[in-house]
């Protein structure tokens, strides 16, 4: 099972030097983990643009998928597994 935010919920991400998500706060609790994958979606240039950063990220007590909006920089919570 999964919950799927829409719309996507702002989180606080904390960045390795290659810009990967290595720690995030999510409902006020810190959590410290890796990704383990990434993909990226640009579309819409013609329109409303869309350019984000997906990752499948996991700490010891949480599961989900976050992404980065590249136009502005912000992070986001997008869907939390059980």
């Amino acid at each position: 099972m999964s919950r799927l935010y829409k719309p996507a919920k702002a989180i606080e991400v904390e960045v390795d030097e290659q810009g990967q998500p290595v720690a995030l706060r999510w409902r006020g609790v810190h959590y410290r983990g890796r990704q383990h994958d990434h993909w990226r979606i640009h579309t819409g240039w013609w329109e409303e643009e869309v350019w984000r950063d997906y990752y499948l990220w996991e700490s010891q007590d949480l599961l989900c998928e976050v992404y980065q909006n590249r136009l502005k920089g912000d992070w986001y919570m997008h869907r939390v597994y059980d």
